[in-house]
């Protein structure tokens, strides 16, 4: 329930996403190269596994090594040299066996980001298609985002995993949509839909509660309407709690005289900037609350308006009702500062939230520059050759060491032909249909 100021709901303050899923930017940063280097690791892991001869701690540039057997014993000194006869498949699937083609270079920090965001500004564009509530995009695209700090594009397709968090969203948040309708909407298999849940489920170590800042900010915009009403009628500002006794400043004066309209389309405008700060790291940096004040405020400053005293306001009140909104293990303060850094004295609450949104605008500058899909060919063609290279170590090492180092990249040949039977099935039982009702098959 929305209680004003910075608080989005009474238990935010002691919510998984507060707790698990806030960081600081270094933090981030070190996560996201600690993963990386995982599945490298992982990935020598297995090679090591599937060739005892090979090195565990091989370099980034190794070259391949091709053992070559010679299946005929070599000719007498005064004989002539033989032409070499074609290797038979025995040998050529030896020599196959032996070969291990180089070690890629791992996907570049700004090229995951940016296939990461790519399809996260898919997952909002098919949520309005499907006419989906704000909730389900916010949900799913977190979703997205949480489960590529636990795993990398390396080890998991991230257009697979965007369609189940998608699927996952629906369920959490109260708005089923079934398999079958999201797979007609990406023109993929039912299958696909729900084939990564699992795995999307202990990538978020199962923390499903997402605090929307889409609900935060709607929240914002009724406080503001009926502030602007109350000074109309000349009542006075209230205290910011009762027992705190601080009176909260006046609207500002821009604010009162703005007409309704304008009012209006700021904030539907910051429902715009909102859209922006979700495809950045935002989400990962600031609660969801600070994510709605920073969106409101850049909606009416596009408009020409002026909010300080507004955003004062809820620096106050958060402050006063103790909000723990706006930092998980990184020490931020209800109002955005950061506490237990080496300062005199403490940040003023409405100082410390300007600053926070300060940086909030230019992270959400960062969300508002639309990723192409040609900007993010090449990363995701290297993510794909890794994944290949981890499903082939790990079926050359054994199920043991691939359940254990390609993070569930790839499946093992049961379960392929467990698929191919199913899709048979499938197929079979279509012809029947058709069949019975009397209807062409179409190739």
């Amino acid at each position: 329930m929305w209680r004003g100021g910075l608080g989005e709901s009474m238990d935010f303050a002691t919510s998984t996403h507060r707790r698990r899923w806030l960081y600081t930017r270094s933090k981030l940063e070190e996560e996201r190269r600690r993963l990386q280097q995982a599945v490298v690791d992982g990935l020598r892991r297995q090679r090591a596994a599937a060739d005892p001869r090979e090195p565990e701690a091989c370099s980034a540039t190794k070259r391949p090594r091709v053992f070559d057997v010679r299946l005929s014993p070599p000719p007498c000194a005064d004989a002539p040299a033989p032409t070499p006869p074609t290797l038979p498949n025995a040998h050529t699937r030896l020599r196959a066996h032996f070969f291990l083609p180089e070690e890629p270079q791992p996907v570049s920090p700004v090229g995951e980001l940016l296939m990461l965001k790519y399809y996260q500004q898919i997952i909002q564009e098919k949520c309005r298609e499907m006419r989906m509530p704000m909730k389900v995009m916010a949900t799913a695209i977190q979703y997205h985002k949480r489960f590529f700090l636990r795993h990398t594009s390396m080890e998991f397709d991230p257009g697979r995993v965007m369609i189940t968090a998608i699927f996952m969203a629906t369920k959490v948040e109260e708005r089923y949509t079934r398999a079958a309708d999201i797979a007609a909407a990406f023109d993929v298999s039912e299958d696909l839909v729900v084939k990564q849940e699992v795995a999307l489920l202990e990538g978020l170590n199962f923390d499903l509660v997402v605090h929307s800042p889409y609900r935060a900010l709607h929240g914002m915009v009724q406080e503001l309407k009926d502030a602007r009403l109350a000074a109309a009628a000349g009542i006075p500002p209230a205290v910011a709690s009762a027992a705190s006794g601080i009176s909260l400043p006046p609207l500002d004066d821009a604010l009162l005289s703005a007409p309704s309209q304008l009012v209006d389309d700021a904030c539907r405008g910051a429902n715009g900037a909102l859209d922006a700060l979700m495809l950045s790291d935002a989400p990962l940096l600031y609660g969801p609350a600070q994510l709605a004040a920073a969106a409101l405020r850049s909606g009416f400053k596009a408009k020409g308006v002026r909010i300080p005293n507004f955003i004062a306001r809820l620096a106050i009140k958060a402050a006063s009702f103790g909000s723990a909104d706006g930092g998980g293990t990184d020490g931020r303060s209800p109002s955005g500062g950061y506490v237990g850094e080496a300062t005199e004295a403490p940040v003023e609450p409405a100082t410390a939230l300007t600053t926070a949104l300060d940086e909030l605008d230019s992270l959400g500058s960062e969300g508002a520059r639309r990723v192409e899909v040609e900007e993010v060919k090449e990363a995701n063609a290297a993510a794909r050759q890794w994944r290949n290279l981890l499903k082939d170590a790990g079926t050359a090492a054994g199920p043991a060491v691939a359940g254990r180092g390609a993070g569930g990249a790839a499946d093992d040949a049961a379960r392929a032909a467990k698929r191919e039977a199913k899709k048979a099935a499938r197929a079979a039982a279509k012809a029947k249909e058709a069949e019975l009702l009397g209807m062409p098959q179409r190739q």
